[in-house]
């Protein structure tokens, strides 16, 4: 329970304990102390009436003049209830004149002169009649020798209700002392460590949202304020250190994004040496018929089905040829743009589906080598005025994170894209039936660094340069949605008319 309250109620609530603490100890001891000085006081008392009597007794062994000195004793101090005096056998003497002849107690005398302290004090608190007393047995010695004991009963009223009254006062007194001494704690922590304290957190929040930061100068204690020069000093090797964060950061993801473009280079230069290989052998296939059909010619011995043969060779060869180069051209046409796109990184009106299928063609060295299916789903005519190599980059990198973590070697999977457009808004829904993530990985994928392929020799950053494209370059937002065993969504929102 305390460690839920604030630093200054902690402080105040532990002072309070110890406040109370000693006030009860104080109390309990001038408590003790009086009733003490009260018992001392009685014990007094009777000592005086043990030795007057004493004297009297000696000189004439009257138990009559016992009897006036207890009565006059009775009269002179109305707190005196009863006095007894007991001899060896019976009781000698006594105010309460029905007592006097009664058997004493049994082992009294025999008590009394074993006891250290020679006066025997009993306090009586739970009588019938409901009044405090204080019972005194002493002594009453001839020569030295215990021959009877006088008893003293005390109405302690009086000093029960002095006792009280003293201990009601001290514990007011010391809950207004405490009160005050609390307001005036709580005042002093709150201007020499709460509010010094609530302004380095305020400082430490304005760091946290990214504001410009004033550093923060106390009037504090000595140890208040070396906390508040630590904490700028920090924040400023913060701030150091976070630019330098920054700008490798950045070189990073532009390193990233020239080794997709590298590796883009030689898929294409890869695909590209296909057709015009097909091309170059249909080229060399067709030179050396025509040699023949020339020499034919020359010779004279040309016949008419060798120019049949000829001229249906010329048309698959040239039609071969053209195919090819065709393809190429293509491929050629589909990289030049997507190459441009990303290194000039300018906006332009461009049709979102057939661009998409521009960049799979792009993708196709590395997908061709997988048995998974591509689909591009939605309307023809959805128009987007934005950076297409924001587009080229996010898709690749979607892709590309799948075919690398999504599927295993040999899985025949299938990747959906899909495009709608509301009002001025753009929806990209991109989806794999793979084997899905984990909770704690999907709370992590736009992290930069964070990869679950680290021995593969993933860097962490190809998730973040897609977050940081669709946040930042197109405007939008990307949420990931997986499940372990059900694949992934990423659902991508972006402006149609991206002009900022």
């Amino acid at each position: 329970m305390l460690k839920k309250l604030s630093l200054q109620n902690r402080i105040l609530a532990l002072v309070s304990t110890v406040t109370i603490l000693l006030m009860s100890v104080i109390v309990l001891f001038d408590s003790y102390s009086l009733r003490k000085s009260v018992e001392v006081t009685y014990v007094s008392q009777l000592d005086g009436m043990t030795t007057a009597i004493n004297g009297r007794y000696e000189e004439s062994h009257s138990v009559k003049d016992v009897q006036q000195i207890f009565d006059y004793i009775q009269y002179k101090n109305g707190n005196v209830l009863q006095l007894i005096l007991y001899g060896e056998d019976k009781i000698l003497a006594s105010t309460d004149r029905e007592l006097v002849g009664k058997p004493s107690p049994t082992d009294l005398l025999e008590t009394l002169q074993h006891a250290e302290n020679e006066t025997l004090v009993a306090h009586i608190r739970n009588d019938a009649d409901g009044i405090p007393k204080d019972r005194l047995t002493a002594p009453l010695k001839e020569d030295g020798v215990t021959i009877g004991a006088i008893e003293l009963l005390v109405n302690t009223s009086e000093s029960t209700d002095l006792i009280r009254n003293r201990t009601l006062f001290i514990i007011g007194v010391s809950v207004v002392i405490a009160a005050l001494l609390l307001v005036a704690l709580g005042f002093i922590i709150r201007k020499l460590l709460i509010r010094p304290l609530l302004k380095i957190r305020e400082a430490a929040i304005s760091v946290k949202q990214g504001a410009a930061y004033m550093e923060i100068k106390l009037n504090s204690s000595q140890e208040i304020n070396e906390v508040a020069s630590a904490f700028n000093e920090m924040v400023h090797n913060l701030e150091g250190r976070y630019c330098e964060l920054q700008q490798a950061q950045k070189q990073l993801v532009e390193s990233e994004k020239m080794v997709a473009l590298g590796n883009l280079v030689a898929g294409v230069s890869h695909e590209i040496n296909t057709p015009i290989g097909i091309g170059v052998t249909a080229v060399s296939y067709m030179d050396e018929k025509s040699k023949a059909f020339q020499a034919l010619f020359q010779d004279s011995k040309m016949k008419r089905s060798d120019l049949e043969d000829y001229i249906n060779t010329v048309r698959e060869t040239t039609g071969m040829i053209q195919t090819n180069l065709f393809r190429a051209s293509e491929l050629i046409r589909s990289f030049k743009q997507i190459a441009v796109d990303r290194s000039i990184e300018t906006k332009r009106r461009f049709m979102i589906k057939e661009y998409i299928k521009e960049v799979l063609i792009s993708l196709q060295p590395n997908l061709k080598k997988t048995k998974h299916q591509v689909w591009v789903t939605g309307k023809e005519e959805v128009t987007l005025f934005s950076d297409p190599g924001a587009i080229s980059q996010i898709v690749t990198n979607l892709i590309m994170n799948s075919l690398i973590h999504a599927f295993e070697p040999e899985d025949e999977g299938q990747i959906t894209i899909d495009i709608s457009s509301h009002y001025n808004e753009l929806f990209l829904h991109y989806s794999d039936n793979g084997k899905g993530m984990p909770q704690h990985v999907v709370e992590q994928i736009f992290n930069p660094f964070f990869t679950t392929n680290r021995s593969g020799g993933g860097t962490g950053l190809g998730m973040h340069i897609v977050y940081n494209l669709v946040t930042q370059s197109l405007g939008g937002t990307i949420r990931c949605e997986s499940k372990t065993g059900a694949g992934t969504d990423f659902i991508i929102q972006i402006p149609l008319m991206n002009e900022g």
